[in-house]
């Protein structure tokens, strides 16, 4: 049985990324998933691990890889082009392996909308096996919860959207939005938990008992704090 990690494993992926800080505490692990590499190169941040079949790489970050595969090669992994996992699901593996259960993405959202989905998609896999991931963007951010809740601290004022990525949610509660629920359902074919405004003077919360629920937070970067928030089981 491997060893639970403390820490939390951040992803840097080859999607949209416009300087999001990333912050590394002295218990995280850092791995850059294919192109995200060159997003860690000139943010002048050093990964633990580096991961991808690098087809999307820019040619300027080759070097960087060969030098890295010279010094580091227990810390590199090559992925062939022809694949069931995207470099991101094998990343998502390969964090699971080495005991992490927490994952913070970057680069995985915008550009491509397949590619988008696909790591949505990616953090219901990480639920499913024992593990909580959020997707991190500027002025945005995206999990999945299941037999959770999370609570939003005072401060922040944005928007809070909530979907069934099962075919019916359940057991669904929102407090301190301008729409509440109690115990309420949705389903994945109407997106009736779209854009619930929360604002700065009101802590918030929501739960979901049963199926798995996308939630994204929107605020407007640069005017609205980014959320605070903790997530836990229901009991």
């Amino acid at each position: 049985m491997e060893e639970l990690k403390k820490g939390t494993c951040i992803l840097v992926c080859a999607g949209d990324y416009r300087g999001e800080r990333i912050q590394k505490g002295p218990e995280d692990f850092v791995i850059a998933v294919d192109a995200g590499l060159g997003h860690l190169i000139r943010a002048g941040m050093m990964p633990d691990y580096i991961l991808g079949d690098f087809d999307s790489l820019r040619r300027e970050d080759f070097p960087f890889l060969d030098r890295w595969q010279r010094e580091r090669p227990e810390a590199l992994t090559r992925l062939p082009h022809i694949k069931d996992d995207t470099d991101t699901v094998a990343a998502v593996k390969l964090g699971l392996q080495l005991g992490y259960r927490r994952f913070r993405v970057f680069g995985g959202l915008g550009g491509r909308l397949d590619h988008t989905l696909s790591n949505i998609q990616t953090l219901a896999y990480l639920k499913r096996h024992g593990g909580h991931g959020t997707l991190a963007g500027r002025g945005q951010l995206v999990m999945v919860l299941e037999h959770e809740q999370i609570r939003i601290d005072r401060g922040f004022e944005g928007l809070f959207s909530l979907f069934a990525l099962d075919e019916q949610v359940t057991g669904i509660t929102l407090k301190g939005m301008d729409y509440e629920l109690e115990n309420g359902s949705l389903v994945n074919t109407f997106p009736l938990g779209q854009s619930n405004e929360i604002h700065a003077d009101r802590q918030a919360l929501a739960a979901v008992d049963k199926g798995l629920a996308l939630v994204i937070l929107v605020w407007e970067d640069g005017q609205a704090l980014p959320p605070v928030y903790t997530v836990s089981s229901l009991t």
